[in-house]
């Protein structure tokens, strides 16, 4: 395998993270699909003053798109499967990080929460397809 350099570890980050911040902007279209770190209007009162959906998606998809980032380069090129096994990754990873803060800090109703933890699917298997694509063997 080549060795993996700076610029393709930033290409990889900056694909995973335009992913995510495109997944973010149509929530704002479609709020149906609003992950839970964009769900601020079931967060406490101090919460949902202290920030702002903008800072969110500016704090949780860069974390988001590491943790792609991370997971693309533990499954190398050529792997079997690899990008349903980057999906199955990604999803259980947001599952577990936005479920996580579903749990502590919102009080959404549980059929929005379910709807917003299962789009991390959808999510999750663009940006495995996204981060496959542009770490494929040349």
């Amino acid at each position: 395998m080549p060795e993996k350099t700076a610029r393709g570890t930033f290409l990889l980050f900056a694909t995973a993270l335009a992913v995510n911040w495109g997944f973010d902007a149509l929530s704002l279209c479609a709020p149906a699909l609003a992950p839970p770190h964009l769900l601020l209007r079931y967060a406490s009162e101090p919460v949902s003053h202290l920030v702002s959906p903008l800072a969110m998606s500016l704090t949780a998809c860069p974390v988001l798109a590491a943790i792609g980032v991370l997971l693309a380069r533990a499954e190398p090129p050529g792997t079997p499967r690899r990008g349903l096994r980057l999906a199955a990754w990604l999803a259980g990873f947001f599952a577990l990080s936005e479920g996580l803060l579903a749990y502590v800090w919102l009080s959404a109703p549980g059929p929005l929460l379910a709807g917003s933890l299962l789009t991390g699917a959808l999510r999750s298997a663009a940006t495995a397809w996204a981060l496959a694509w542009v770490d494929r063997e040349a």
